[in-house]
Parts: structure tokens; sequence; C-alpha cells
């Protein structure tokens, strides 16, 4: 019976304590993201609100980029980062 492999620490945190149960792991957070504390439209649902956080999140094997918006009712919803735009 072979021997397993050495346990190497997962940046995405798949399978980690704490890890979603999807298999969905948050990784990287871009903190200098101009846009962020700007309101911005979800040209997908033409919600508007201000961005709050864009995330890198693994799922089925690739990385996507995942924007957070905070409307003012303050109940946040995400989207495709490549959804949103500049509210006028």
């Amino acid at each position: 019976m072979p021997t397993p492999p050495p346990h190497v620490p997962n940046p995405a945190g798949i399978g980690a304590p704490g890890a979603p149960a999807s298999g969905v792991a948050s990784f990287f957070h871009e903190d200098d993201h101009p846009w962020l504390h700007r309101p911005v439209r979800d040209i997908a649902s033409q919600g508007e609100g201000t961005l709050t956080a864009i995330v890198h999140e693994t799922s089925g094997g690739r990385t996507v980029r995942i924007a957070h918006i905070r409307p003012a009712s303050g109940i946040e919803w995400t989207t495709a980062a490549d959804n949103i735009q500049l509210a006028p």
C-alpha cells in the first residue's frame, strides 16, 4: 500500500477546518480595487449599492472574482466582479 503524500497547506482553504461544505473558498481580497467604498451598479440585477469587497474564490477548480455590494438597506449581495460598473 503506498504511503500518502505529506500534507501540503491549501491556500484556498478547501477541505480545511471551517471551510464551506460547498467546496467554495475565499482566499484573496483585492484591498486596492479602485472602486472599493464607491457606489456601483450590478448590471445583472440593476441593483445599486456600495462596493465593500472583491474576493477571489475557487469553485470547480477555477478561480472567480466575486463583488460584495451593500445597498442602503444594509443587506449585501454578491455578483460576478465583471458585472459591476460605477453608478452614475
